[in-house]
């Protein structure tokens, strides 16, 4: 019994540009970690943008309005003057760095280079940026609070402890939505 080889084509047919196979043949963890990366330098690169810094700008005062409001609510007697909060015992500005803007950029740039179908990914931008902007709001007014309050701790609340807090929800929501957005392998038992 003689085995004969099947002929091989001498060239192989393009079926699309170079770059379609190189990608196919790469791992999942790379193209996640490839777009990922993308994501972050598009979204960044797009925050520079002076239409955007309007936007920010705008979102800086809306924060300082609803931190006031919040405060009130508290008690504090409080008022906002642009994207500051004030009292008769203490003032904190909003900046950029405090908007959790970086915090919106990484859970963007995770959900969308994560390969789920698009309502998901929608469902997950809509929901973890809704959580994101409530949490740094929850932050201000503590922030606020403590400054007011207890002034000692307000460098660590502020630098240390809210930070990892901030950094811990949006690990534990991508965590929580990846395990959502997951296609779900349905099993059948033989009956």
């Amino acid at each position: 019994m003689s085995r004969r080889k099947k002929a091989q084509p001498m060239f192989v047919e393009k079926t699309g540009p170079f770059w379609k196979s190189w990608w196919a043949s790469k791992g999942p963890l790379f193209c996640f970690g490839l777009n990922f990366i993308g994501l972050i330098a598009f979204f960044s690169a797009i925050s520079l943008l002076p239409f955007v810094q309007s936007l920010v700008t705008g979102y800086l005062k809306l924060d300082g309005r609803l931190a006031s409001t919040a405060l009130n609510w508290l008690g504090q007697q409080t008022h906002a003057s642009g994207d500051s909060v004030v009292s008769s015992r203490f003032a904190v500005t909003i900046l950029d760095e405090c908007s959790a803007n970086e915090f919106v950029v990484f859970l963007w740039a995770g959900l969308l280079a994560f390969p789920t179908t698009r309502r998901r990914k929608i469902a997950g931008l809509v929901l973890g940026t809704l959580g994101i902007v409530s949490i740094n709001l929850i932050r201000i007014v503590t922030l606020f609070l403590v400054g007011a309050h207890r002034p000692h701790f307000f460098a660590t609340v502020h630098e240390e402890l809210w930070p990892g807090l901030l950094s811990m929800a949006m690990i534990l929501f991508v965590a929580g939505w990846a395990s959502w957005a997951t296609p779900k392998e349905r099993t059948h038992a033989a009956a």
